[in-house]
Order: C-alpha cells, then structure tokens, then sequence
C-alpha cells in the first residue's frame, strides 16, 4: 500500500526536492497539499490543495512540513498529536529555547519526528568519516567547515520570509550553520562556537550570512554561510599533520606533503536524500520518537555563541 504525504507548506526552497523525491517513489504518494500562502503552491500539485493543515493531515500516513519557521511548531504538533509520523525542516523553531520545548511535546506523543538534516546523508561525508578514523589525516590541527547558497538571490517571492527575523528566527547563519554544525557532529564531535559575526542586508532584518570560531574537538574551527554568495557550494577542509583532506561538494580529495592528491568524486549534497531516508525508515518500521535531537543540539550551539 502506497505511503500518503500530506505537504504542509510550500514556501522553502527545498520543495522542489522534496516532490521530485515524493513523485520518483513508486510506493508513496501525495495525497494533499496546505499552505498558508496559496502563490507558492507550485501549478503541478495545485489539484491537492486543501483549505486546513487538519484536512491535510487527516487524508496522509505521514507529513512533510516546509512552511516559514515560525508555524513549523503548531503544524508539528498537529501532525504528533494526529500520530503521523513528521519530517520537518529545520530550523523546528524561532529559537532553540522553543526547539527543544516543541521536540519535547512531539517526543511525549512518542510520535517519530525527524530534521532534514541531509548532509548526514552525503556519501562523501561517511568517507571523510572513515578517513578520519582510520588516522590517514595524522593528528588533526584544524577544521573549517562553508556553506553557500544563494536563495536571497534567487527573488522567489515565496521565499522572501527566510528574510524576515519575526518569521525566520535566525538567517543563514543558523539556517544553515545547523547542517554543518550537525555534519561535524557526524564526523565525530560536536563543535562549539565561541562567537559568530554575521553579515546584514539593506533589504532584510535577518543575516544572510556570517562567521564563526569556535573549536571542534580541541582543535580550532571557522563557519562560514551566506545566502548572497553565487554559485552556492558546501565544504569542509581537515588539517592534519600528515595530510589534509577537502570534501567539496560531494568530491573529496586528499593531499599530502608527497605525491598527487588523491580523488573521489561522489553525489553532491541533495535536500531530497532525507526524504528518501524517512521514507526508508517507515519501510523498515526503524522508527524512534528522538529524531529532532540532532537538530535542535545544532541549534542551540548556533544560538549560544556570542554575537561580535
């Protein structure tokens, strides 16, 4: 029996991912579509659309939520409190403070709720992994982490609340900071940033962008996001003293001090894979009730680190 997705929201970037995935598995299907604005509502599943997020819900297994930040927490705990299991995109709140409270009362639900934390699915990632643990790197001295995407660019109209901190919450600093501070906690700890100086825009009261030290492990540690940097691209750089390793995008490469750097090239980063592993989780029944753990801890080292 076909999985039914109820999409709760259509105004963030990743939509376009996300239906691709939904349209691509031959086992699921979309069964209804809310939004608060009805524009953003792309033409090719305007048929689904219905008049409440309950009705939405009310007709699927499970919901993908991917309206603006600040009606993710009502929509989330709408769909706990219908028992359909959620994909939500992060941010899950405003703040990391309302975050947690959010996961809490979805976690009492013991309805099973995940981030779309999909960097944690870049095969590239799992090799760096691997690298890491295999010592090839030498003693690690050092770690930076960038990523980039240009969806204060783009002028989708749809979009224009990512730019807006009473919607929002925090801008591209927190939007995207989580994922790399979650892809670091992946790798092997989870980093702590000591201060963040972000980037403004005359057209937007919320960061497009910013900087941060901190530490990862006990070696230092750079962030770097924007939403006003084209073309956009993901990467993290290890420096150890034997060798360093860059993962581009979904390339890694390593170079020595001796020899031509070595080269694999794997998929590039894909909203769509965390779809395809929530999916793959209600396949396989593997589903727990603490899946918005990971986001909100990235949330929160985000939010703690002081403001220069």
């Amino acid at each position: 029996m076909a999985i039914a997705v109820a999409l709760l929201g259509c105004e963030h970037p990743h939509i376009p991912d996300i239906l691709g995935v939904v349209a691509s598995e031959p086992d699921v299907r979309l069964a209804a579509v809310w939004s608060a604005d009805r524009a953003a509502v792309p033409g090719a599943v305007a048929d689904y659309v219905v008049s409440s997020p309950d009705t939405a819900i009310g007709r699927a297994d499970v919901a993908i939520v991917c309206a603006p930040t600040d009606e993710r927490p009502a929509l989330c705990v709408r769909a706990a409190q219908a028992g359909r299991p959620i994909l939500v995109e992060e941010p899950l709140a405003r703040t990391a403070t309302e975050a947690a409270r959010v996961a809490r009362e979805i976690a009492r639900s013991r309805t099973p709720a995940y981030a779309t934390l999909f960097l944690r699915e870049l095969p590239g990632l799992g090799r760096l992994r691997a690298l890491l643990r295999s010592d090839v790197l030498g003693r690690v001295t050092g770690a930076a982490a960038t990523y980039h995407e240009p969806t204060a660019l783009d002028g989708r109209a749809a979009t224009g609340w990512m730019k807006q901190a009473r919607r929002a919450g925090g801008g591209a600093m927190t939007h995207l900071g989580i994922h790399l501070v979650d892809a670091l906690t992946a790798l092997g700890a989870r980093p702590r940033l000591d201060a963040v100086r972000l980037d403004r825009h005359a057209t937007s009261d919320s960061d497009v962008g910013g900087a941060g030290l901190g530490r990862w492990g006990d070696v230092p540690l750079t962030l770097r996001t924007s939403w006003v940097i084209r073309p956009g691209g993901l990467e993290f750089v290890i420096n150890g003293t034997a060798a360093t390793a860059a993962l581009r995008d979904g390339t890694l490469e390593i170079a020595a001090d001796l020899g031509a750097p070595e080269r694999w090239v794997g998929a590039p980063p894909d909203a769509g894979e965390a779809v395809r592993a929530f999916l793959a989780r209600l396949r396989s029944r593997k589903l727990g009730d603490g899946g918005l753990r990971a986001a909100v801890a990235a949330h929160e080292v985000i939010e703690r680190a002081s403001v220069l």
